[in-house]
């Protein structure tokens, strides 16, 4: 639930949802579309249409993070009608409600929730393009070129040490081109996910069907260790070891602690990872 959250909070940042919230909300307001102008007034109008508009957005949000995790539509033009149309099918009926509710002289024809329906459809449709074209691929693909070059420099400064410019060259793990290319950046964890494994980089978080040891298998180029059967970590990422009654758990880099199995205990205490600040004063 913790990992769903902080995709949801991540799609809400999206550049383009302000621009569609704001156009969408003064063409309801000024155009009035189904019978809302006649049947609305212009302060009723004012607070119909941005409240339902934002609402949509915050519904179509989560249901894009569905589509993508639980369906695996991430090209674009399976994506965005399949968006489009779950969309509609659920925010039509309670849209088309309050509409009913809120004029003061309701004037529907049989068939206006059809064009309800039409409409929830075409806006987000035009919200898809929005954002894919806000996003460009060729300004994504510059983005990849310039994580990679930072995550992986194929140089090493001058007076580099031999373990340093070894370190420095090693090819980028496969599994970062599974990836969108502005999540392809330097690796912090892997955590299963019903049958999705959530890849964790220092761009961002995003999901895949994959099994862990594959996932895992495409990793090399990126030092780590699998701790637990549902988790594997970078070894960079690991900020530190803390201990609790017995059990062991790895602060992250990204501020999440992973829990280490007994299975896998004797080789991450063998990794030398330093202890946490608590242990630390507590030693002392």
């Amino acid at each position: 639930m913790a990992g769903f959250w902080k995709t949801y909070w991540r799609a809400l940042k999206i550049p383009a949802l302000p621009v569609i919230w704001i156009v969408a909300s003064l063409f309801g307001v000024a155009a009035g579309p189904f019978n809302s102008l006649e049947s609305m007034s212009f302060g009723a109008r004012l607070v119909f249409w941005p409240t339902s508009i934002a609402v949509g957005i915050l519904i179509g949000a989560a249901i894009r993070i569905f589509v993508r995790r639980k369906l695996g539509l991430r090209c674009f033009r399976y994506e965005a009608p399949t968006l489009a149309g779950l969309s509609a099918l659920v925010l039509t009926a309670p849209l088309y409600l309050l509409v009913l509710l809120l004029a003061e002289k309701p004037n529907f024809g049989g068939f206006e929730i059809f064009h309800m329906a039409a409409y929830i459809f075409g806006l987000s449709m035009a919200g898809s393009i929005l954002r894919h074209w806000m996003a460009p691929e060729q300004g994504r693909r510059t983005r990849s070129r310039e994580i990679h070059a930072a995550a992986y420099p194929t140089e090493a400064p001058s007076g580099a040490d031999p373990s340093a410019e070894k370190a420095l060259t090693r090819p980028a793990p496969r599994l970062l081109y599974r990836l969108d290319p502005d999540l392809r950046a330097p690796l912090i964890r892997l955590a299963v996910n019903d049958h999705y494994v959530d890849v964790v980089t220092e761009a961002g978080q995003t999901s895949l069907l994959i099994r862990l040891a594959d996932a895992i298998a495409e990793t090399e180029g990126a030092p780590g260790l699998q701790v637990h059967r549902s988790h594997w970590v970078a070894r960079e990422a690991v900020r530190a070891m803390r201990k609790e009654k017995g059990r062991v758990f790895l602060e992250m880099s990204d501020g999440e602690e992973v829990p280490v199995s007994r299975t896998y205990q004797p080789r991450v205490e063998a990794a030398g990872f330093p202890p946490s600040g608590a242990e630390r004063m507590a030693a002392q």
